[in-house]
């Protein structure tokens, strides 16, 4: 694993960055007024450039993804830090980043989306979770460390524990372990697009001993928080009001 990776790529990054500022422009303004949407937008970008040089890069094909969700992570904790620095709550900080994420991902191309579920639910990948799963292997990928479980085809199909996660140590590593059980529900806009079909109801950011995704085909997302406000937060995003 390495740092300062991304240093070189810091224009690059910046301006991903940007696009997904863009999207969510209008959002920040109608709720905070212009002036504090510039502010928070610059204090946030300022945030992140300070942070790309921390970003970790996992070398490796099969880190891939990983190197993404800690991309998005460093995005989203840059917008945590200039929303709190504006006298912003997590819960709304998150609120815009959830919207950013969904935002992205509807211009994410259907066949993309396709391909991966067609994927994911294959024999193939399934006789590799299995054997991975009989072999009780738990791998490590920089600071992310996963093992693997099968299913019966009733509860779920497949499922990854980690045991590990890299998302949380670099929220750590940033001084924003507050916002953390937040980050972990980037899954939601993330997996309702690319049709994981996924259950969890437990995280490490939670304070429990793993996060446990489980997939099922068909069965739709179902991801919960044992953190009050981060439920509530949840909830409130998808228009759930609780007694």
């Amino acid at each position: 694993m390495q740092n300062g990776h991304y240093s070189s790529q810091k224009e690059r990054l910046l301006y991903d960055f940007d696009r997904s500022a863009q999207l969510v422009s209008g959002i920040v303004a109608d709720r905070y007024g212009d002036e504090s949407a510039d502010r928070i937008f610059r204090d946030a970008r300022q945030a992140y450039e300070t942070i790309i040089p921390q970003i970790p890069y996992i070398e490796g094909a099969r880190a891939r993804p990983l190197n993404a969700f800690l991309r998005i992570t460093a995005q989203e904790v840059a917008v945590y830090k200039a929303m709190k620095k504006h006298g912003k709550t997590s819960g709304e900080a998150w609120e815009i980043c959830h919207e950013a994420i969904r935002l992205r991902m509807e211009k994410f191309p259907r066949w993309k989306v396709w391909l991966f579920r067609r994927l994911m639910y294959s024999p193939m990948v399934k006789r590799r979770i299995r054997r991975r799963a009989d072999k009780k292997e738990q791998l490590r990928f920089g600071d992310f460390e996963v093992r693997y479980v099968i299913g019966d085809g009733h509860d779920f199909d497949w499922g990854v524990d980690y045991v590990g996660c890299g998302n949380l140590e670099l929220v750590k590593k940033l001084g924003a372990e507050e916002f953390a059980p937040y980050v972990c529900m980037s899954d939601i806009p993330l997996g309702t697009r690319l049709g994981w079909d996924l259950a969890r109801t437990q995280t490490l950011a939670d304070g429990c001993d793993q996060c446990d995704f489980r997939f099922k085909k068909g069965a739709g997302m179902h991801i919960t928080s044992k953190t009050p406000e981060v439920q509530q937060t949840i909830d409130r995003i998808r228009g759930v009001s609780r007694v």
